[in-house]
């Protein structure tokens, strides 16, 4: 008996670097609706890591399709390489990175308590963000 094989169009005809995009869109959802969970859940400490993986996720779909990618050398953070990618990286990148900080102090234990107010447009920005680079690849992000 003969098996149908399916090859995914992005992985097909889009290139690694359109595979890759992909994986790291959807990684970054999946972290993003659970960031939201955990922000509604009261655990804030949670919702903001949760949240600024999937940034981190989101800006990786962004270098994935980007000159950026292939060079031999680029800098190893992904702020880094994706104030690389272009104008609208370089915005992006000081947004998030400017949360580095922060969440470094309360993932080490070094904050206790996050503002929850911060949380939420944090995750509110994440989202924005993970929005954008959804429209650029040419999908339809689901409404939160």
């Amino acid at each position: 008996m003969m098996m149908a094989t399916v090859i995914s169009a992005t992985t097909r005809f889009g290139g690694r670097g359109e595979a890759k995009r992909a994986e790291f869109l959807g990684k970054a959802h999946v972290l993003l609706t659970q960031s939201q969970v955990a922000l509604r859940a009261g655990d804030e400490a949670s919702a903001l890591e949760l949240a600024y993986q999937a940034a981190l996720r989101t800006a990786g779909a962004r270098i994935a399709v980007s000159a950026v990618a292939q060079r031999k050398r680029k800098p190893h953070g992904a702020w880094d390489q994706l104030a690389l990618v272009d104008e609208t990286g370089v915005e992006q990148a000081a947004d998030f990175k400017a949360f580095s900080k922060l969440r470094s102090r309360v993932s080490s234990g070094m904050e206790v308590e996050v503002d929850p107010v911060i949380v939420r447009e944090f995750v509110q920005r994440v989202r924005g963000f993970l929005d954008s680079v959804d429209a650029e690849a040419g999908w339809v992000s689901e409404v939160a």
